[in-house]
C-alpha cells in the first residue's frame, strides 16, 4: 500500500475524465515558417475517433470546415501520451529533426496547421460539435494580442485544461519572433527547437516538476532501448526509474544524454532525474 501511495504522489494527480487537451502550439523558423506544430495530450484513455480538429484564421468569424476540419481518427486510442498535428509540406523530417518526440506513429500531417500567429485552433466532439479545448480567442485576429504566436510558441500551464473557451491565463507565451534564427534548419551549429520549446513537458498536476530547467525526455512512449534526457545546463545527471509498485528498477548516470532502458518491460514507469541537487519527475511509457 505504501508503494502504491508513493506512486500516486509521483504521478501528481489521478487521471480524470478522458479528454484530449491542447498543450502547445509552435510557429517554426525553418523555410516557409515550418514546422508548424500543435501538441495534444491524451488525458486518460482517449478514443480520437470521437474528435476533430478545427482552425479559424486571420479575421474570419467562422470555424473551419472541409479542408480546414481534420478528423483525428488516425490517431486511434491513446492513453496519457502526446500526439501532434503538424505542417511540414510533406517532409516530416523537418519536424522530427527539431522535435525527436514527434514520429510518424504519433502525428498527422495536415494543411489544417497552415496557420500564422494570429490564428486559432480547437478540438471538438465530432458528433455533437461541442468544443473540448481551444487556443486563441474566437473571431479575433490575434495580431498584436497577448496570445499572438508569430514565429514563436505557447504552452499550456501544468494542471489546466481542457477549456471549452480559450482561457489566456492557462497558457504561457514566448515573445513574438522568439524562434527566429533558432533550430538546426537555420544553422547546423544551432541546438534543436526541442531544447528551447521542450515539448512533452505538460503534466496533469499543478505541482511544478520542472525544477531542472529545460528538462527534456524522449521518446515517450519509448519503443527502443534508448531514452534521451537533456537539460539547459546539461550537468551530470542521475536517473532512477521505478515501476508501478514503487520498486526501483534502474539507477544510473546519464551518459551522452542517453539512458539504456533495454531492461524495462512494456508498462508505465516513473523517472526521477537529479541534476546539481535539483530533482524532476516524469512518467514514462514503455511499449
Amino acid at each position: 500500500m505504501k508503494k502504491l501511495y508513493f506512486l500516486s504522489l509521483l504521478l501528481g494527480s489521478a487521471i480524470g475524465f478522458a479528454q484530449p487537451v491542447l498543450t502547445a502550439v509552435v510557429d517554426g523558423p525553418c523555410t516557409g515558417g515550418l514546422p508548424k506544430v500543435c501538441e495534444i495530450f491524451a488525458k486518460g484513455t482517449v478514443d480520437f475517433t470521437q474528435f476533430s480538429f478545427q482552425n479559424q484564421t486571420n479575421a474570419n468569424t467562422t470555424w473551419g470546415t472541409g479542408s480546414n476540419l481534420l478528423d483525428l481518427t488516425p490517431l486511434g486510442t491513446r492513453t496519457n501520451e502526446f500526439v501532434y498535428i503538424v505542417l511540414t509540406n510533406g517532409n516530416l523530417s523537418i519536424a522530427t529533426t527539431e522535435f525527436p518526440s514527434i514520429t510518424t506513429a504519433n502525428s498527422i500531417e495536415s494543411g489544417v496547421m497552415n496557420l500564422n500567429g494570429d490564428d486559432r485552433v480547437r478540438i471538438i466532439n465530432t458528433s455533437t460539435s461541442a468544443v473540448i479545448d481551444q487556443f486563441g480567442v474566437s473571431d479575433v485576429d490575434g495580431t498584436g494580442s497577448a496570445w499572438e504566436w508569430l514565429d514563436t510558441y505557447a504552452k499550456r500551464n501544468n494542471g489546466t485544461g481542457p477549456d471549452g473557451a480559450f482561457v489566456q491565463a492557462n497558457w504561457t507565451f514566448a515573445p513574438v519572433d522568439d524562434l527566429d534564427g533558432d533550430g538546426v534548419c537555420v544553422s547546423a551549429s544551432n541546438p534543436t527547437l526541442q531544447t528551447i520549446v521542450n515539448l512533452g513537458s505538460y503534466t496533469l498536476s499543478t505541482k511544478t516538476f520542472d525544477a531542472i530547467a529545460g528538462l527534456s525526455m524522449y521518446p515517450n512512449p519509448v519503443t527502443g532501448n534508448v531514452l534521451n534526457i537533456s537539460s539547459t545546463a546539461n550537468l551530470d545527471m542521475n536517473v532512477t526509474i521505478f515501476d508501478v509498485v514503487g520498486k526501483q528498477v534502474i539507477n544510473t548516470k546519464v551518459i551522452n544524454n542517453t539512458v539504456n532502458v533495454s531492461s524495462l518491460n512494456a508498462g508505465v514507469y516513473i523517472v526521477k532525474v537529479t541534476e546539481d541537487g535539483k530533482t524532476a519527475t516524469r512518467k514514462l511509457v514503455v511499449r
